[in-house]
């Protein structure tokens, strides 16, 4: 998945975290005996050290915060696989609703991973710091079923923008490509999202209304941007 150009991404710094982990997340170790936490010291040769990614903030490799929003402490974080030969990294969530079970945020790949964070302002998106000094990560949101990138929340303001080139930048009738094209919309026009249809990025679309004009219409989730939309 692609965004449009974003000012600095502002993340929540989990540095005043305690660094024993919390017991949801022991408890999935204690079970997935083939994966741990993050160690920047083993995973990252080359990279930031330990006391850098302190100093930005971003550690302990976990986050506490309610993700389901089912008013109880969840837990993200980013693991590596102990086999040093075959070294993935990726990124689990446990719920408190399903303590001993967890879900892939990011499933385990080779990319190197830096550690988790929390996108603000929104407190529920779960951002993989793939890179730290640049806003080039994806962020997730729980959709009910899965961990989902780039879903934008009912009420919350976006931008209609998009990297698809060749495209007209606008409205639908329906949640559909087959339906009515119904409004040309300018890039960065600031809206926000009454509904949404969909189970995942490849089949999203919004029910948008523009803030400028009060037009409404559908989107799909290649024409939204955060709302710190830039061109």
């Amino acid at each position: 998945m692609t965004k449009w150009l974003l000012l600095f991404a502002l993340v929540v710094p989990v540095s005043q975290q305690s660094e024993q982990p919390p017991a949801l997340l022991e408890e999935v170790l204690r079970i997935r005996k083939d994966l741990r936490l993050l160690d920047p010291a083993r995973d990252l040769p080359g990279g930031y050290a330990l006391d850098e990614i302190k100093a930005f903030g971003y550690w302990p490799p976990w986050v506490a915060v309610d993700l389901d929003h089912d008013q109880r402490l969840d837990v993200v974080a980013a693991v590596v696989t102990r086999k040093t030969h075959q070294k993935r990294f990726g990124v689990i969530a446990v719920h408190a609703s399903k303590p001993g079970a967890w879900r892939w945020v990011v499933p385990l790949g080779r990319r190197s991973l830096n550690g988790v964070a929390i996108d603000h302002p929104a407190s529920d998106t779960v951002m993989p710091l793939y890179c730290i000094e640049c806003d080039s990560n994806d962020w997730y949101r729980w959709n009910g079923h899965a961990y989902e990138p780039g879903l934008y929340a009912i009420g919350e303001a976006v931008s209609v923008a998009t990297y698809l080139k060749k495209t007209r930048l606008g409205m639908f009738s329906r949640a559909s490509w087959k339906s009515r094209f119904i409004s040309e919309v300018e890039p960065c026009t600031d809206a926000r999202v009454l509904r949404r249809r969909g189970t995942s990025y490849q089949t999203r679309w919004y029910f948008i209304k523009v803030d400028t004009s009060g037009r409404q219409g559908w989107v799909p989730a290649s024409f939204l941007a955060e709302s710190e939309c830039i061109g």
